[in-house]
């Protein structure tokens, strides 16, 4: 491990409350005692991912019993999926490789555990209904993991944190450089890029225009300095951090513990809560960021 190596993605100082990621502090006493091992980032990732098809399978068989078994695995998974990244770090490997294979990853999951979850709904309604509820929670709660990370990079961006993911995923010279001694590896990093983006290029760049929109009433007076301010508001980071796919799952967990009675109805109740509650509350966020930047924007500029 070289020296000054660090489990977080972010440089002390920086730090903010993250509501998704709270497995980190478990998932980096784990990245520690395994640093010095012979695993390895991808191996990790590779036994989270098995892991989380586990917990989409026990819940599309149905039953509390196998629900109560997703929901330990979904949360294993949850601390795994940190543990990985931490590792890396701590290893002096990240990679971009790794960064791509988590993402994709995650998504498999989601949809496998949104097609479970459409199986579990259909024992109590109609297959068409559960079908198209799960669909719509599969492709919003992508869209607010989305928006929970398009924030978080770009402050990771700016205050010097961990540069493996970016805002605009493309293959960078960068990259050709990093991997031009390893051909099949930068043949691998060019077909996890373009299935990240074919996955989540749309919701990438719709993110984007949202945010643009957002701190419009900054940057079409050249204010992009104070637009960049706002958006690493640490209260914000907080508010936005509140999407991210770790809270999604705890959330998922309480439901289905709460519905143990009325377990299809809990599960319903959760697809409802992602696809409408996550929505709604993701356009408050924004809206809250539109109005902060509309306060700054009437405001005289400072003097320097």
């Amino acid at each position: 491990m070289r020296e000054g190596a660090t489990a977080h993605k972010l440089p002390k100082g920086a730090q903010f409350v993250d509501l998704s990621d709270y497995a980190r502090p478990l998932a980096v006493w784990i990245a520690r005692r395994l640093r010095d091992t012979s695993v390895t980032a991808p191996d990790v990732t590779a036994v989270w991912g098995v892991i989380g098809l586990i917990a989409a399978f026990c819940y599309g068989v149905g039953g509390v019993q196998y629900a109560l078994v997703g929901t330990v695995a979904l949360q294993v998974k949850n601390v795994l999926d940190a543990v990985d990244g931490s590792l890396a770090r701590l290893q002096s490997r990240p990679s971009r490789i790794g960064r791509f294979l988590d993402s994709i990853g995650d998504a498999v999951i989601a949809a496998a555990l949104a097609a479970a979850l459409a199986t579990a709904v259909a024992r109590e309604r109609a297959l068409l209904y559960a079908i198209i509820l799960a669909a719509a929670a599969l492709v919003l709660g992508l869209l607010q993991g989305s928006v929970y990370n398009y924030y978080y990079v770009r402050f990771r961006s700016r205050l010097g944190g961990d540069t493996t993911s970016r805002v605009k995923e493309a293959l960078t010279t960068y990259d050709e450089i990093n991997y031009e001694d390893r051909p099949l590896a930068l043949g691998l990093l060019r077909l996890l890029i373009r299935a990240y983006n074919w996955i989540y290029g749309w919701q990438d760049v719709l993110v984007q225009r949202i945010d643009a929109w957002a701190v419009r009433p900054l940057t079409v007076s050249g204010r992009e300095q104070e637009a960049d301010t706002l958006r690493d508001d640490r209260v914000l980071l907080t508010a936005v951090s509140a999407l991210g796919p770790g809270l999604q799952i705890l959330i998922l967990n309480l439901y289905t513990l709460a519905g143990y009675r009325r377990l299809g109805l809990a599960l319903e109740l959760f697809l409802w809560t992602v696809a409408l509650g996550g929505t709604l509350y993701a356009a408050a966020v924004v809206l809250r960021l539109r109005r902060g930047a509309g306060r700054l924007a009437g405001r005289p500029v400072s003097a320097e």
